[in-house]
């Protein structure tokens, strides 16, 4: 059935949005969550706060989003001298004749901030009480000297909170104003090296030759200019169909929940202080950031899944453990992963998914999260039969109690993460970490006046949850009675993850690797789905430790902390691939995720078990058969 005239003029309006949004993920690399904050704050008139170390590209981001998006633009550079008529406009006196008389005529000659429909606000945190007050106000109302203001969208910029500060940061009422709030962090201090190799590349690619005309200067200038995606007439067509959308009855439903949900982790989280998540303007802000991502997806309804997008307004309104576990929290709300944001590679096209798949979706918002938790009185499928009788059993404990212990460990103790908060400081071990040193020290550094290493931040973050990654093999070898108690095996773990809302993923493995995927994602809370999956594998192939491994750790590449964990089952050696397995050994050091080994058989341990095990600080067990025909797995 063809769409209806209002149904098609809505996705040319929404393709818009979504050109916009791929258009800004191209102009930084590895800031895919600011790319989609931003193309929300505009779509839903919202402004937003960037915050994040010098040199993150916060400025370039704002500039671009102006710049594609086609609006009439401003950007203020706050100073401590800035006044407010730099912000509204200077009055202009002049004299003119009026019947033989002089008179003296007042005229405004607009500011920025009475002509911008996207303003650029830098340095905001500098400003002074003087001029900061009244802009606040100005960005609430939307209303200035007795007129209203074309502005659409204010992207204020700032540092991140940091001791010893050489500004003082904004206050929580202050940054309310600012309904999306954005962090950005460095690539090379988010941990994401891969994007950092890219970027260096990009930037390489610019550089003169050494054989180019002198006279020549190489600037940005030379790639494709940044032409607007839209016309104001689409920009603000769309602003108008998103706003207008309905909300469904049950999303509202799920809202009040996840806000209940929020408050209440955030009370166990007194530690970090008070947090600001007004009913009013939180939630009015909230419902226009629903409706904005429900129409970039095509919906005719904000569904539940659209609850997502409050992601992007909770940098100063949550603690950061709760920020760390926002996601989690909602799947776990939904029973279903949350399509939240648009990929890296591209935004999800509106109209992608049939109506057929909004009804699905719905069913699994509204009914019960089965997939989403199990407890300890879980039906979970049972093992395969051998030969049809019943499986002897795999006696499992030992292995599930070694592994809960590193599981809690890692939940409990703050751990040292490029993405956490400043703690304290501590000498600078790497030069990697120059970005993140206090800015004078490193500056005399550079210079050479300064004695030794410049002082860096100690950044450091809880566990929240946590992640496991179960890779079994499922080779021909591991045919018959390996098969069941190897599933037995994968049963236990999953049963200790749910436990404790761990996000699993499950990858068989033969001369290649096969990952299970929910949503598009290998990392999840669908436990019976999981479990089923166990129960139903054939033994196959020839063996491959570098496939699983690989894809394993690239899944896991976006956690962080120590509570990460890959465990291995399998009863013999690799011989596809590099079966030193070197290269996955150095990345699971570098992501911090520990490798536990368990070997099957009654055979000798392949020494290069007891390799990844060791490197990456995991658990190394082997499981020997019982007389009576069952398993026991002890540790080697």
């Amino acid at each position: 059935m063809a769409p209806s005239a209002p149904d098609r003029r809505n996705t040319e309006l929404a393709a818009a949005f979504v050109e916009l949004r791929t258009a800004l993920g191209r102009v930084l690399v590895g800031q895919d969550d600011a790319a989609t904050g931003l193309t929300l704050a505009l779509l839903a008139e919202q402004h937003a706060y960037l915050e994040g170390p010098p040199g993150c590209g916060k400025s370039e981001l704002a500039a671009a989003l102006a710049a594609l998006s086609g609006a009439r633009t401003h950007t203020l550079v706050f100073h401590r001298d800035i006044r407010e008529t730099d912000l509204l406009g200077d009055v202009l006196l002049s004299r003119h004749r009026h019947r033989g008389h002089e008179r003296l005529r007042r005229e405004l000659i607009p500011g920025p901030l009475l002509q911008a429909e996207v303003a650029l606000l830098e340095d905001l945190p500098r400003s002074p009480g003087e001029a900061l007050g009244p802009l606040l106000r100005i960005l609430a109302e939307r209303h200035a000297l007795g007129q209203t203001l074309p502005l659409e969208s204010a992207v204020a910029t700032g540092p991140l909170e940091q001791v010893e500060a050489p500004i003082d940061p904004l206050e929580p009422g202050q940054l309310d104003r600012f309904a999306v709030q954005l962090r950005l962090a460095g690539l090379l201090t988010g941990g994401l090296f891969d994007e950092a190799a890219v970027l260096l590349e990009r930037e390489a690619a610019r550089q003169p030759a050494r054989s180019a005309v002198p006279s020549r200067t190489f600037t940005t200038a030379d790639a494709p200019p940044r032409r607007a995606v839209m016309s104001t007439a689409i920009r603000n067509a769309a602003q108008r169909a998103a706003v207008a959308l309905q909300v469904e009855p049950r999303t509202l439903d799920a809202y009040h929940r996840l806000l209940e949900r929020l408050r209440q982790r955030t009370a166990d989280e007194s530690a970090s202080g008070d947090r600001l998540m007004s009913d009013r303007s939180f939630s009015s802000a909230a419902l226009r950031l629903v409706r904005a991502h429900a129409f970039l997806r095509g919906a005719p309804a904000a569904a539940p899944r659209d609850l997502g997008a409050i992601r992007y307004m909770v940098a100063h309104r949550l603690p950061d453990e709760v920020q760390e576990d926002f996601d989690h929290i909602l799947e776990e709300l939904l029973g279903d992963p949350p399509n939240v944001t648009m990929a890296e590679t591209g935004a999800q096209m509106p109209g992608a998914q049939s109506q057929g798949d909004e009804n699905s979706d719905g069913a699994a918002a509204s009914s019960p999260a089965s997939d989403s938790w199990i407890d300890d009185q879980a039906d979970l499928p049972a093992p395969p039969s051998l030969f049809g009788q019943p499986p002897p059993p795999a006696q499992v404990d030992p292995l599930l109690r070694a592994l809960v212990g590193r599981i809690e460990r890692g939940r409990i103790d703050p751990d040292t993460d490029p993405g956490g908060q400043p703690r304290g400081y501590r000498p600078l071990r790497d030069l990697d970490e120059l970005i993140d040193a206090d800015l004078i020290e490193a500056l005399l550094f550079a210079e050479g006046r300064l004695p030794g290493a410049p002082r860096t931040f100690e950044r450091k973050r809880k566990s929240a949850g946590g992640a496991v990654a179960v890779l079994r093999d499922i080779s021909a070898s591991m045919a018959g009675r390996l098969t069941v108690w190897s599933s037995q095996v994968v049963l236990g773990i999953l049963r200790v993850a749910a436990r404790r809302r761990m996000r699993v993923g499950y990858v068989e493995f033969h001369h290649r690797a096969l990952p299970h995927q929910v949503g598009g994602r290998l990392l999840h809370r669908s436990y019976s789905r999981l479990a089923e999956q166990a129960g139903q594998a054939k033994a196959v192939g020839q063996t491959n430790y570098e496939a699983p491994l690989r894809t394993a750790l690239e899944g896991l590449r976006g956690g962080s902390g120590r509570n990460r964990h890959v465990v291995l089952l399998t009863d013999g050696l690799p011989i596809i691939g590099d079966t030193t397995v070197r290269r996955e050994r150095q990345l699971a050091r570098r992501l911090g995720v520990a490798l536990h080994t368990v070997f099957l058989g009654n055979g000798d341990c392949p020494p290069v078990l007891d390799d990844i095990s060791l490197e990456t600080g995991g658990l190394r067990f082997c499981g020997r058969p019982l007389a009576g025909g069952g398993l026991r797995l002890e540790e080697r």
